[in-house]
């Protein structure tokens, strides 16, 4: 289909603006027009940047065109003529704030209505654990982990080693951090997010408590047997859940199936598993002035004793025995916010040398970019869900930090890493600036793409990216309050404005990836019927490589097919993803004065 593609909300005005031709390589467009669309008046003309055909997509001829000089507020369409035929594109705007006033609230309030209440909030009063581990524990709270999943999940994925995203600890988190970002700017409506922001980062807090376990760390995940079962006053799907540590096989989607010997660290959480994130939401709770359900002092005590014990006991919870980046840059975040709740100088003193420890495992490329081994190896970071974490947490500890030598070094591989990423990104045609990666494949080839590879350890479970683009959008943000490189910077900033753009529209589908914000949002389809609903406000997975060709085809099915009679992969929502969306509107914000 020819058609001009934008972000269907539109573009903040201060922000990088741009819009994608979709035709066919006959089509030569020469000019395009911004037109406004109350009175049909050109307000900009500029030239179509030819980029061509993308990897294997299929999906079209590309053009670019950027308008970024206009700042003018209102409503436009851009319009192109081609051998006397007009193409225009669907209208937006342009707007101060505009995509924080339109969906920043949404997505909060999202999270409002995947709380898990109900008849499961009576169930999980006194929830019993899978397996032969006895007892019952009151774990109330947290949020429905996505769409198809009235699960819990602190984290998940344990067995992979590498690739546990973080869930729900994470989001609790982010609602506390944004907060104060969108405080720290002085965001004019900030007045009005406050209470929901803090609602949300203090219930999150509340559930962390209540799944602390006995040894010292915090349990991982509330289950479910069958979303469909019939409704009762005691949910009896519900359970605490163990996750394989190294499965036998894994039967597809969120099913792993194995031999282990359950023991209870396979109830519980390591660093990478959720416990640093966990750690870091009590320490901020305990310096929050919001009610919640224990005392200040309860939730910093609970974060500081979690902290010491999985310091020294963190390789009982991991599936090898190890540490490796994921668990160093989650448990760099919480010494970050033990130091800011504490002021206790041990913690970044600790803090240091975690952070020491990320910076370790830098592979430089040449004297100006590099990226992160995940283990000490050649073998690089890259995730589906929190790519950008390391950068971001990097430079969460650089604020804390007061020796001058450690923040310079700090910055110089943030700086570094953000280089490579753009470097990758715009390395092949790539007219939507989709954030591409740096990946090892399951064969161990090392190569750059543009989607999550389907070969390796979390194989078959692969799914849409709009988590990991927002989190490297947040970093690249971050990045550039930390950069006097003014050409850096607008690179950083045009990165980080393309990643949001393509979830709100300006992709191939034209589809926006946020349910009530624009244009044809994929439904969920489960064995070819809808039964699951979307939540307005949230944000479904996103687009993957192909189906057959995963190294360079792309895939976003919409439809049933022979094939395809349930799409998660596609259009399942995922609280990562609206958490990182929120994450990196409110960075944008932020002007992060030195403290």
């Amino acid at each position: 289909m020819v058609q001009i593609l934008t972000n269907h909300i539109g573009y903040n005005k201060d922000a990088t603006k741009t819009a994608v031709f979709q035709a066919t390589k006959e089509i030569q467009p020469e000019t395009f027009f911004v037109v406004r669309y109350k009175d049909s008046e050109v307000v900009y003309t500029g030239t179509p940047i030819e980029v061509g055909e993308v990897d294997n997509w299929q999906t079209g001829y590309y053009y670019t065109l950027r308008f970024d000089d206009l700042e003018a507020e209102g409503e436009y369409y851009i319009s192109i003529n081609v051998n006397n035929k007009e193409y225009k594109s669907f209208p937006f705007k342009i707007e101060n704030n505009l995509l924080e006033i339109k969906t920043l609230s949404s997505a909060a309030y999202y999270f409002k209505a995947q709380r898990a209440t109900g008849e499961f909030e009576a169930a999980d009063r006194a929830l019993p654990f899978a397996g032969d581990r006895e007892g019952c524990q009151d774990v109330r709270g947290g949020w429905y982990d996505a769409t198809g999943d009235i699960g819990v999940h602190l984290s998940h994925l344990s067995h992979t080693t590498y690739f546990n995203p973080q869930q729900a600890a994470f989001s609790a988190y982010a609602f506390f951090k944004i907060n104060d970002l969108l405080e720290e700017s002085q965001y004019p409506y900030y007045t009005y997010l406050k209470r929901r922001m803090l609602d949300e980062a203090m219930y999150g807090a509340d559930f962390i408590m209540r799944m602390r376990a006995e040894s010292g760390t915090f349990l991982r995940s509330k289950g479910r047997k069958d979303a469909f079962l019939p409704m009762g006053p005691l949910a009896t799907s519900r359970f605490i859940a163990y996750e394989y540590r190294k499965p036998g096989a894994r039967k597809g989607g969120g099913v792993l199936d194995g031999f282990d010997e359950i023991k209870d660290e396979n109830y519980e959480t390591s660093f990478r598993s959720g416990a640093g994130y966990a750690i870091a939401t009590l320490a901020y709770a305990a310096r929050t002035i919001f009610p919640g359900d224990y005392s200040k002092e309860e939730y910093i005590k609970a974060a500081v004793d979690a902290y010491e014990y999985l310091e020294k006991n963190n390789e009982r919870y991991t599936n090898d025995g190890k540490w490796n980046l994921v668990d160093e840059y989650c448990a760099l975040d919480a010494l970050v916010e033990l130091y800011k709740t504490t002021r206790q100088w041990d913690y970044m003193r600790r803090a240091k040398v975690m952070s020491d420890r990320v910076i370790d495992k830098y592979i430089a490329i040449d004297e100006n970019m590099g990226y992160l081994s995940v283990d000490g190896t050649k073998r690089p970071f890259f995730h589906a869900a929190d790519a950008g974490m390391p950068v971001v947490n990097l430079l969460n500890y650089y604020h804390i930090e007061i020796d001058s030598d450690q923040k310079s070094k700090v910055l110089d591989i943030a700086a570094k890493l953000m280089r490579h990423e753009i470097q990758v990104t715009g390395e092949q045609n790539n007219p939507f600036g989709y954030a591409r990666q740096l990946i090892q494949d399951g064969k161990g080839k090392i190569e750059t793409r543009f989607f999550y590879p389907h070969d390796v350890e979390t194989a078959p479970w692969w799914q849409g990216e709009n988590a990991r683009i927002a989190s490297l959008a947040t970093a690249a943000r971050y990045m550039t309050y930390h950069t006097k490189d003014e050409k850096f910077k607008l690179a950083l900033k045009k990165y980080a404005d393309d990643q949001i753009n393509w979830i709100l529209g300006l992709n191939p589908y034209d589809s926006c990836m946020m349910e009530g914000a624009g244009r044809n949002t994929n439904p969920y389809f489960f064995e070819k019927r809808k039964d699951f609903i979307h939540c307005p406000g949230g944000i479904v997975n996103g687009v993957t490589a192909g189906l057959h060709d995963e190294e360079h085809g792309i895939e976003f099915i919409m439809e049933p097919t022979d094939e395809i009679v349930d799409n998660w992969r596609w259009a399942e929502q995922w609280i990562p993803h609206a958490s990182w969306y929120m994450y990196a509107l409110a960075i944008r914000k932020s002007g992060f004065v030195e403290k």
